[in-house]
């Protein structure tokens, strides 16, 4: 049985009650609290998986931003999508393909997520940065886009660094932070 959804099973007899993080390997394995080599992040709430970005110059590089594509509408590789490791379709659609087909912590349904979905993730405080660091390493001061659309031309996105959403053209190009659901 998939190890996530296992550790979801064994949970599903316990009263949870706050929304707990919990650290996953690149292969999909849960690790120990105090291990920091992980690739993404299990919210045992919500059930869903998110991505966790590096500080290296792969997939999942902290520095890469994309345009708004979903194969319909918004920009597969305009003025400003040269800010991905591989230089040219620096896309949301191309980057959710790419975390599929390698099937990043042995899951096959990265998306975008919803701005309200994103909105989970952050934490009100005195820092500056509203994500959890510790399980959120490398989270830039910047916007990162959501699925939702205003318009043809126009998409959704949360900045991590003072909590409102905010609608930007799909042609510019912003940070990922792809979820997919643990079942």
């Amino acid at each position: 049985m998939h190890k996530i959804i296992a550790f979801l099973s064994f949970f599903a007899c316990v009263s949870i009650v706050n929304a707990q993080l919990i650290r996953v390997s690149a292969q999909g394995n849960i690790l120990e609290n105090e291990f920091k080599n992980h690739r993404c992040v299990l919210d045992q709430h919500s059930k869903l998986v998110w991505e966790v970005k590096l500080s290296d110059k792969g997939l999942q590089d902290t520095n890469n931003t994309y345009t708004w594509f979903d194969g319909k509408s918004g920009v597969d590789n305009g003025d400003y999508s040269h800010h991905c490791h591989w230089g040219k379709n620096c896309n949301t659609q191309a980057f959710i393909n790419a975390l599929n087909t390698v099937k990043l912590c042995k899951q096959s349904a990265w998306r975008l997520p919803s701005e309200s979905e994103l909105r989970t993730l952050l934490i009100y405080g005195d820092n500056d940065l509203l994500i959890n660091p510790d399980f959120f390493p490398n989270t830039k001061r910047k916007s990162y886009w959501s699925a939702d659309e205003q318009d043809v031309n126009i998409a959704i996105d949360l900045p991590f660094f003072y909590g409102g959403s905010k609608s930007s053209d799909k042609s510019f190009d912003a940070h990922i932070r792809a979820v997919s659901d643990a079942y």
